[in-house]
């Protein structure tokens, strides 16, 4: 398996669902939540690897993918 953005992002948010697991404060996201947004992510990267066939590009249109998911995700925080 191939290092890619979306790979490196899906790990952050294991690890992350992870730590916040044993701790008291509740849950941010509940299991099923992360199960559909784990098998989203892992489908996008799949599309992705059949639309980019250059590991180059893949990486350029992976990383704007994750911005571009980041920000809108900021903005739906402010509104």
């Amino acid at each position: 398996m191939k290092l890619t953005p979306l790979n490196i992002t899906l790990a952050c948010i294991l690890v992350w669902y992870i730590s916040e697991y044993g701790k008291g404060n509740g849950q941010y996201i509940s299991l099923g939540w992360l199960m559909a947004l784990l098998v989203m992510i892992i489908l996008i990267d799949q599309a992705f690897r059949l639309m980019f066939k250059h590991m180059k590009t893949l990486w350029y249109v992976q990383v704007g993918f994750v911005l571009l998911v980041s920000v809108l995700i900021l903005v739906l925080k402010v509104i």
